[in-house]
C-alpha cells in the first residue's frame, strides 16, 4: 500500500478501513509530508548540527529517495501497530508472545542475503559511533511519552465525547420532528402523549446519560399511557352503551345508537392506533437505536482508566545499551533480525529515547516495531512473527495500556500507545535503513586516497594505500594510514579526505578532518573527486 492509498482511507485522522482507529497527527503528517516531517524531528535536526556519523547518513541520499523511505515507514507502522493491537485482542493464541517466537524461529532455517546481514553490522560496527551518541547532551522530557499516552487517550475520549454529543443532537431532533409531526395531525394528539415526550426531550437535553439508562422504562411508560387512553375509551364506549341502553328503548333505534357509538369510539381508537404505529412507532426505532449506540459510547468514554491510573508509577529510565557484533560466516534471516534488535535497541536507548522513562515492555514495543518496519522494508518475513511477540507481550501489560477504543469498541490499547511513539519509531527505523542502503549502495573499497588540502595550495599532499580483509578490518587499516600520513608530512590540514575505490569504481569515502571519520555523500565524493581527477594515476571514475 502507498501513502498516497493510505491518505485516502483516513478521514478527519479517523482510519475508515480499521473500525474507525484514530491517527495521530504525527503520522498523518509523516504521510503527507514525508521528508520534510522528518527532517523537523528533534533528533534529526540535533544530528545534523552535533552528531557527524548520523549526520552523513542522513545527508547521503536525495530528498526524493529519502521522501520514499519516510512514505514507506509511516504507511508500514500503521499496519504494524493494527497488527499488533489484533493479537493483544486476539482470543485464538493463549500465548502469543511464544507462538511469534515459533515463527521468528523458523527464520534460522532460511539464509539470507549476504548483504543485508553485511550491511547491518557495519551499521552497527562502523556507522555508528554509539560512544560519540552517548556522550551527547541530547535528551528528552522524562516525562514525554507518558504525556503522548495521556493525550492520545484524551484525544480518543474527546472523540467519543463530540460523537456522543452528535448522538444527543440526533435524539433531540428526533424528538423535536416527532412533536412537529403532532402538530401537523387533523386530530389532536392526547395531552398525555405530547406531555411524556416533552418529559423525555427535556431528560435528554440535560442528562443524555440517564435519557439513555432511563429509556426501556420511559418507552414501558409510554406503552402504558396508550394503554390507558385505550382503556380511557373502552370505558368510555361501555357508558355511552349503558347510558343507551337505559335512555333509548325503540329495538330498532336502540341498535342504531349503539352502533352509531360503536363506530365513532372506533374511529378514536384508529386515531390513536395510526398515531402509535404510523407516526411515533417510527419515530421510536430511529431514537432507541441511537440510544443503543450512545449507550455503548457513554460506556467507553467513561472507561475507570480515563479517570484514574497507576500508569505513571510504572515508569522508569531507559538503560544505555550498545556494543560491537562479531559477524557470523554463514548468517540466516534470524541472524539479520537479531542485529536489527540489536541496532535498534542501541539508537533508541543512546539517543532517541534518552532521558525518557517509561516501563521496560514498552520500551521493548517500540523497538520490536521498529524492526517490524525494517525487516518490512527488507523483504525478510520477521514482521508476522515480531507483531505476535509484541502484542503478546502488551497483553501481559495490558492495565498500563491507555483506555481506547475504536468506534465499534475494540479495544485499542496498544495502537494508541505505538501510535503515540510514532516519532521515536519513524526516527528510529528511518535512520538504520537509510544506514543499510547506504552500506549497500556505497561499499567501501580497499584502494584508498588520501588527500591532505591546505588553503593556498592547489595541490593536495597525496597518500595512496591498499587495504584488505573485512569492513571493519580496513577501517582500523584506514586509520593507522591517516595517522602514518600525518605524522610523515608533520602538517595540520584544513580538509583531510579519504577516497576509496573498488574495481577502480569510487566507493565509501570520508571526511577524516576531525578525530571520527564521517562518511561523504555520494554528490561530495563525486565533486572531490572531480576536482582532483588531473593528478596523476587517479582512478577515472
Amino acid at each position: 500500500m502507498t501513502p498516497e492509498e493510505l491518505l485516502n482511507q483516513i478521514s478527519d485522522g479517523i482510519w475508515i478501513n480499521k473500525g474507525g482507529l484514530k491517527v495521530p497527527d504525527d503520522v498523518v503528517q509523516a504521510l503527507q509530508q514525508k521528508e520534510d516531517w522528518f527532517d523537523g524531528l528533534n533528533p534529526i535536526v540535533y544530528s545534523k548540527d552535533n552528531l557527524p556519523d548520523i549526520k552523513g547518513i542522513l545527508n547521503f541520499f536525495s530528498e526524493q529517495e529519502l521522501d520514499q523511505e519516510v512514505g514507506f515507514a509511516a504507511t508500514e507502522i500503521l499496519q504494524s501497530c493494527y497488527g499488533v493491537n489484533k493479537v493483544v485482542n486476539s482470543k485464538v493464541h493463549d500465548n502469543p508472545q511464544a507462538s511469534g517466537e515459533n515463527k521468528l524461529d523458523l527464520l534460522a532455517g532460511q539464509a539470507t542475503k549476504p548483504d543485508d546481514y553485511t550491511a547491518a553490522v557495519e551499521v552497527n560496527n562502523l556507522f555508528m559511533n554509539w560512544g560519540n551518541i552517548v556522550k551527547s547532551n541530547y535528551t528528552n522530557n522524562s516525562d514525554d511519552i507518558f504525556l503522548r499516552i495521556k493525550s492520545i487517550e484524551e484525544t480518543n475520549k474527546n472523540w467519543f465525547q463530540d460523537k456522543v454529543d452528535d448522538l444527543k443532537a440526533q435524539v433531540l431532533a428526533a424528538y423535536d420532528n416527532l412533536m412537529s409531526q403532532f402538530d401537523e395531525q387533523e386530530d389532536p394528539v392526547p395531552q398525555e402523549v405530547r406531555n411524556h415526550f416533552i418529559a423525555v426531550r427535556q431528560k435528554t437535553e440535560q442528562n443524555f446519560s440517564e435519557a439513555i439508562t432511563d429509556f426501556p422504562q420511559d418507552n414501558d411508560n409510554l406503552v402504558n399511557i396508550f394503554l390507558e387512553l385505550f382503556n380511557k375509551l373502552k370505558e368510555e364506549l361501555n357508558n355511552i352503551l349503558q347510558q343507551i341502553k337505559e335512555t333509548i328503548f325503540g329495538k330498532d333505534e336502540s341498535k342504531a345508537a349503539k352502533a352509531e357509538a360503536k363506530q365513532e369510539n372506533k374511529g378514536k381508537v384508529d386515531i390513536i392506533k395510526f398515531l402509535k404505529s404510523k407516526v411515533i412507532r417510527p419515530a421510536m426505532v430511529g431514537i432507541r437505536r441511537l440510544f443503543t449506540q450512545g449507550k455503548k459510547l457513554v460506556e467507553f468514554k467513561d472507561q475507570a482508566n480515563y479517570a484514574q491510573d497507576n500508569l505513571k508509577s510504572q515508569f522508569g529510565s531507559v538503560v544505555s545499551n550498545y556494543g560491537g557484533i562479531t559477524p557470523l560466516p554463514t548468517p540466516t534471516n534470524l541472524d539479520v533480525v537479531n542485529v536489527l534488535g540489536k541496532i535498534a535497541e542501541s539508537l533508541l536507548s543512546t539517543f532517541i529515547l534518552k532521558g525518557i522513562s517509561l516501563p521496560r515492555a514498552f520500551f521493548d514495543a517500540i523497538k520490536n516495531t521498529v524492526v517490524s518496519v525494517i525487516t518490512k522494508r527488507l523483504s525478510i518475513p520477521a514482521s508476522e512473527a515480531i507483531r505476535y511477540i509484541t502484542g503478546g507481550l502488551l497483553r501481559t501489560v495490558k492495565d498500563l495500556l491507555p483506555a481506547v477504543f475504536n468506534n465499534t469498541g475494540m479495544f485499542a490499547g496498544a495502537w494508541g500507545l505505538l501510535t503515540a511513539c510514532a516519532p521515536y519509531i519513524l526516527a528510529a527505523a528511518i535512520i538504520i535503513i537509510i544506514a543499510i542502503n547506504m552500506a549497500k549502495k556505497n561499499q567501501l573499497g580497499n584502494f584508498i586516497w588520501l588527500l591532505g588540502i591546505k588553503e593556498g595550495r592547489p595541490e593536495p599532499d597525496l597518500g595512496i594505500a591498499r587495504v584488505s580483509g573485512d569492513s571493519l578490518e580496513r577501517m582500523k587499516d584506514f586509520e593507522e594510514f591517516r595517522f602514518q600520513f600525518l605524522e610523515e608530512t608533520n602538517k595540520q590540514y584544513q580538509y583531510l579526505y579519504a577516497l576509496t575505490f573498488k574495481s577502480e569504481k569510487l566507493g565509501r569515502s570520508f571526511d577524516m578532518t576531525g578525530e571520527t571519520p564521517t562518511i561523504l555523500s555520494e554528490e561530495a565524493a563525486k565533486i572531490i573527486h572531480q576536482g582532483f581527477s588531473y593528478l596523476e594515476d587517479m582512478p577515472p571514475y
